[in-house]
């Protein structure tokens, strides 16, 4: 702190600024007696699961919003592992790319933009019969719980297509009328850079069926044909590259055309490059959202992902304390649909 004297005195200047309150995750834990309400390790997973809604909220400091996510660790079996997205309460129809869901209409207006404070604005389901490492130790056979939650959470933020196998929408709109699509899809293209929902908000069908199981370009594992995700924050950060869309040979719910192709990105030793990837292994998974990620979050509406946002200093008049000697000063501070 930068001080001033003025003759036998200590003139200490307190700037008070504002603090961003950012995105808070409210998690509603609905399991009795089991997974994140475990007697014994219940604790320590829902503390996980709130060190990766930290992480995720520290992209989003430019926003303000409580986001109420209803979680689940019940769930059981051997084909999940974890599963997060949005709700969509009172969602109609509506041409164009307007399909936000809950939590990013809530993220992007407010609190206030909520469509329907009774309800939760999105969902986590987790399967604690797979093998979770907690924290940074991990033992033969366990999954990365961070790394997972953050992929998850970052569905739900809208990292996901809406487009279906048959190329609907999720409505009955007809084939060759506009649809309403996820703010993710605007960007989606063929190898070429062809759009495939065109400015109208149609869909090419065709097109379609070709790129979703890349049939469209010069290979079948994904690379250089398949779907592309082509924003220019994405692209930029990419080295002037269009991004690689998931779109393996044959359809997959829940994976296709919502994820990173891990059949381009993965190094050798199956080790994933970037957090959004289709694929899961066992052991330290990535925990860090990568330029590319980021790119791809501003350019489906979150303009301010990343980015550090400035604060105003307010007048000095603020706070000011005289003293006849040294004054000593302390202060407090202060944290389902894809899978």
């Amino acid at each position: 702190m930068k001080k001033l004297a003025i003759t036998s005195a200590l003139l200490t200047t307190i700037f008070i600024t504002p603090v961003q309150a950012g995105v808070i995750w409210d998690f509603n834990y609905t399991d009795v007696n089991t997974g994140f309400n475990d007697i014994n390790l219940g604790s320590a997973r829902q503390n996980a699961l709130q060190s990766a809604g930290d992480y995720v909220s520290s992209f989003l400091t430019g926003y303000d919003a409580t986001i109420n996510m209803d979680v689940d660790g019940s769930a059981t079996g051997n084909s999940l592992l974890a599963a997060a997205g949005t709700n969509y309460t009172n969602a109609s129809y509506s041409a164009g790319f307007t399909e936000r869901g809950d939590v990013m209409t809530k993220i992007l207006g407010g609190n206030s933009a909520d469509p329907d404070s009774n309800v939760s604005d999105g969902s986590v389901t987790w399967n604690f019969n797979q093998s979770w490492a907690l924290g940074d130790i991990f033992n033969i056979g366990e999954f990365d719980f961070f790394s997972t939650a953050v992929h998850e959470l970052t569905h739900a933020l809208g990292f996901a297509s809406e487009i279906l196998e048959t190329g609907s929408d999720g409505y009955s709109t007809a084939s060759g009328d506009p649809g309403a699509w996820a703010p993710f899809d605007e960007f989606l293209t063929s190898f070429d850079g062809t759009p495939l929902i065109d400015s109208a908000s149609i869909l090419d069908g065709s097109l379609w069926d070709d790129t979703k199981i890349s049939l469209d370009g010069n290979g079948t594992s994904g690379c250089d044909a398949g779907v592309l995700f082509n924003g220019a924050n994405a692209v930029a950060a990419n080295g002037g590259q269009a991004v690689q869309i998931y779109a393996p040979g044959a359809w997959e719910d829940g994976s296709s055309g919502s994820h990173l192709d891990d059949n381009c990105y993965t190094h050798s030793g199956n080790v994933s490059s970037y957090m959004m990837e289709a694929q899961t292994i066992t052991g330290l998974g990535v925990r860090e959202y990568s330029a590319l990620e980021i790119g791809m979050m501003q350019d489906i509406g979150y303009t301010k992902f990343g980015k550090a946002v400035a604060t105003s200093v307010p007048e000095p008049t603020t706070a000011i304390l005289m003293f006849g000697g040294i004054l000593a000063l302390s202060g407090l501070r202060r944290k389902n649909k894809v899978s």
